[in-house]
């Protein structure tokens, strides 16, 4: 089936791709799965206002390259040198307007909603898969199916991958204590989707297929990231709560399984099919609240983080209204 010389079903399939990558990724966020009332708008801007930037400024130092130095290396400089930097800082504003929005909400309704490796793959990865649907698209209109198809296997994740470096530079500022590292670490996330963006295209311009080799490699760095990061969130979560137990914020068994995915999801399981709904949905809703109250907890105590602090005692008498208790008493 054909629609204004596009493949409606390829269309189809490069878009359900990109959902179903979107949905894999903050799947993969095990402890702390980011709500998609903030993930979809960061989505939606990666389709519509990175693109139009990108494409205003792209086009414009196109047009002034390929007057200065010819279309063929013009278009050459644009793709290694400009394209990157402008992609990465239109894709990277998203990921800033997301991580201040959710730190004022967090403020008032606890609990961390942008902090962390992952949260910060999952992010850069949400703005670049909607970037890179509209790039392939716009790519099949110019050159054809052959194109897209070879983009959509192999570089699905490429936009992803480049931005997720930026939301890890913005994920990790309530994690360190010097204001240096503060904005250091976005900056230096943004500079190194930027080079990498960059060294992609230039491999992609001048070698073809060798790109997506390096693309493969950064995938397979990303797997090992994202394993020790979730070790370091488990380990957070065991140590945090161990004394909760002892003041009644959550039950020895809970402090049991907290820490495991799996075991969580297997007694979710148990309630689901024995008919107990009504006590799975408070019992996830008990143990996110007790999850950020780990990270939380992770975090207030940096000579900063007083506000990290009142989030803890709204977390604490959070999980004690789920469970229709009086909240703990911590200290005097």
């Amino acid at each position: 089936m054909d629609g204004g010389g596009l493949n409606v079903t390829l269309v189809g399939v490069g878009v359900l791709q990109t959902v179903v990558y979107l949905l894999f990724i903050r799947a993969i966020d095990l402890y702390e799965r980011e709500e998609l009332t903030y993930v979809i708008p960061v989505f939606l801007w990666g389709m519509t206002g990175a693109v139009v930037i990108s494409l205003f400024f792209n086009t414009f130092f196109a047009t002034i390259l390929s007057v200065v130095v010819g279309a063929e290396a013009g278009e050459a400089l644009t793709a290694i040198f400009v394209a990157p930097v402008v992609e990465e800082c239109a894709k990277g504003l998203a990921l800033l307007l997301a991580f201040a929005v959710a730190s004022i909400v967090s403020l008032r309704k606890g609990g961390i909603e942008f902090s962390g490796v992952m949260d910060g793959i999952v992010y850069g990865s949400a703005v670049g898969f909607g970037f890179a649907i509209v790039e392939d698209l716009s790519y099949y209109a110019q050159l054809g199916e052959e194109i897209y198809v070879v983009r959509r296997i192999f570089g699905g994740f490429g936009h992803a991958a480049f931005t997720s470096l930026t939301g890890i530079g913005i994920g990790l500022i309530p994690w360190v204590r010097s204001s240096f590292l503060k904005v250091l670490l976005p900056v230096f996330g943004l500079a190194a989707a930027i080079l990498m963006h960059s060294l992609f295209n230039f491999l992609g311009t001048f070698f073809g297929p060798l790109a997506y080799l390096l693309m493969l490699l950064v995938l397979l760095a990303y797997v090992l990231i994202i394993v020790i990061w979730l070790s370091i969130e488990r380990r957070t979560i065991r140590r945090e709560l161990r004394d909760e137990v002892a003041a009644g914020t959550i039950s020895a068994d809970e402090y049991a399984i907290l820490p495991t995915y799996f075991a969580r999801t297997f007694y979710y399981l148990r309630l689901i099919f024995s008919g107990r709904i009504a006590e799975w949905r408070r019992a996830r809703k008990v143990h996110e609240a007790a999850v950020n109250l780990a990270f939380t907890k992770r975090l207030s105590r940096e000579p900063y983080a007083a506000p990290q602090r009142r989030k803890v005692e709204i977390l604490r008498r959070r999980i004690a209204e789920l469970r229709n208790e009086p909240a703990p008493r911590f200290g005097s």
